[in-house]
């Protein structure tokens, strides 16, 4: 199953991305709507519930041998506050901060007294490889939007400053590739990877919903101006692969400690 999901979405990446190299001013043209319900859900929705993700995950894997993760989990339920403020547009010292600070906090202390020891544990592993992933893909993300410099598309203010995404184009842009994308995608990819048996029975079903929320996710963006065709294609396959190369590495541990 794993490997015909790869193959799929591999052909769509690289489709998108031959497409990208002739239509992406073209596309983004006919699709740019930046009052769409579907792109402004994703583009403000998603970067809360990623950081809510992030603190709950270091709060369930935070104990007496892993104190550093409880400085993690602090700093990710400031950035989600931070996101609660700009999105209620209150200054940085605001009841908005205090709120979105202490409604994380309450969410990763209620999880992790609601979880039993024996399912934390069991879900350790899940967690660390989620990380390693995550983190690896935001790395490689940021690297590339340094080396590109691709201007977005709601950012240009003449035709002569769009470039293909096949060459860096060494302006202030942080067009290529998509980072909403990529952590979406790793995000959501990790489902995959779960040995539970539930979810395995169902598992065309559910790689149905992952491919489907991820290129949501990619039209999103195009909607949103904030990226073209090609950009959330390669966002999409750098998560892609990584996940993948992740996958391969845990996949010998979850067989031994199954």
């Amino acid at each position: 199953m794993q490997r015909t999901f790869v193959r799929i979405m591999s052909v769509i990446g690289v489709c998108l991305l031959a497409v990208g190299a002739c239509r992406d001013l073209a596309i983004s043209e006919v699709l740019y709507d930046p009052s769409s319900w579907l792109g402004i859900l994703f583009q403000e929705g998603w970067p809360l519930l990623l950081k809510l993700l992030l603190a709950l995950s270091f709060a369930l894997l935070a104990d007496r041998k892993h104190k550093f993760c409880y400085g993690a989990m602090l700093l990710c339920c400031l950035l989600f506050a931070n996101d609660v403020r700009r999105l209620t547009h209150a200054s940085v010292f605001s009841v908005a901060i205090i709120m979105g600070f202490t409604f994380s906090l309450l969410v990763c202390a209620g999880v992790s007294r609601w979880l039993s020891p024996w399912q934390k544990e069991r879900l350790r592993p899940y967690l660390q490889f989620y990380l390693q992933l995550f983190f690896t893909v935001l790395l490689l993300t940021s690297a590339l939007k340094l080396v590109w410099g691709r201007v977005r598309y709601r950012q240009m203010e003449e035709v002569s400053q769009f470039c293909v995404w096949y060459l860096p184009c060494g302006v202030q842009g942080t067009s290529f590739p998509s980072g909403h994308t990529s952590s979406f995608a790793a995000t959501v990819l990790v489902v995959l990877s779960l040995r539970f048996p539930r979810l395995r029975s169902h598992a065309r079903l559910i790689g149905a919903a992952v491919a489907g929320s991820i290129l949501l996710m990619m039209l999103s963006r195009v909607i949103m101006g904030a990226h073209f065709v090609s950009d959330t294609a390669a966002g999409m396959l750098i998560a892609l692969g990584c996940w993948r190369f992740y996958d391969r590495r845990w996949e010998k541990w979850f067989y031994d400690h199954a």
